[in-house]
C-alpha cells in the first residue's frame, strides 16, 4: 500500500490522509442526511404502523373467535363420528355376547343374526355353524344313549344277571344326565339391536 521509500511515502501520506479525511467527512454528512430523512419517514411509518398494529390486533381477535368456533364445531363433528363408530362396533359385540350367554346355559336352539357385511357377520356365521354341529353331535349322543338303554334291557333279559343290567342302566342314565345340559329346543334368533 504505502511506498517503501521514505520520501515517496511522505508525499503519498500528504495526499492520502486529506483524501481519506475528506472521504470520511463526506460519509458522515451523508449518513446524517440519510438519518434525518429516514427519521421523518420513520415517524410517518411509525404512525401508520401503529394504526396497522391496532387493526392487526382487531383482526387477530376476530381470527381467534372464528378459530374457536371452527375448532368447537370440528370437535363436535369428530365426537359425533366417534360415537357412531363406537355404536357400530359395540352393537354386534353386545349381540354376540347375548348369544354366547344363552349358549353357556346349554341352549343349543339359539342362532345369531347380524345385518352387516364385515368380520362380525363372519363370526356370527361361524358361531351358528358351531351350534349346528353341536346339535347334530348331541342328537347322535342321545340316540346312542337310547340304544344303550335298549341293549341293556336285552342283555339283562337274556343273561338274567341283574348286576349287569343295573350297571348298563346306570351308565345310560349317567350319559343322559351328562348330555341333558345341552337342550335341543326350537331355533331362536338373537338379532342385532334387540334387548
Amino acid at each position: 500500500m504505502l511506498h517503501y521509500h521514505p520520501t515517496h511515502r511522505a508525499r503519498q501520506l500528504r495526499w492520502v490522509l486529506p483524501t481519506v479525511g475528506l472521504l470520511f467527512l463526506a460519509i458522515l454528512v451523508t449518513l446524517g442526511v440519510i438519518y434525518q430523512m429516514s427519521n421523518q419517514a420513520v415517524e410517518t411509518q411509525y404512525f401508520r404502523a401503529h394504526v396497522q398494529f391496532n387493526r392487526t390486533g382487531e383482526l387477530f381477535k376476530q381470527g381467534l373467535e372464528v378459530g374457536a368456533v371452527v375448532l368447537t364445531l370440528l370437535l363436535l363433528a369428530i365426537g359425533t363420528w366417534a360415537i357412531s363408530v363406537m355404536h357400530r362396533v359395540v352393537r354386534p359385540v353386545h349381540t354376540l355376547h347375548r348369544a354366547l350367554d344363552e349358549l353357556v346355559t346349554g341352549d343349543l336352539g339359539v342362532r345369531l343374526e347380524l345385518h352387516r357385511r364385515d368380520e362380525f357377520q363372519e363370526v356370527g356365521a361361524a358361531l351358528n355353524r358351531l351350534v349346528d354341529e353341536f346339535s347334530v353331535t348331541l342328537a347322535k349322543v342321545h340316540d346312542l344313549a337310547d340304544r344303550i338303554e335298549v341293549l341293556a334291557e336285552q342283555v339283562a333279559r337274556e343273561a338274567r344277571d341283574q348286576s349287569a343290567e343295573g350297571q348298563l342302566h346306570a351308565l345310560a342314565k349317567e350319559l343322559n344326565e351328562t348330555m341333558e345340559f345341552f337342550r335341543q329346543q326350537p331355533h331362536r334368533v338373537i338379532r342385532e339391536g334387540e334387548a
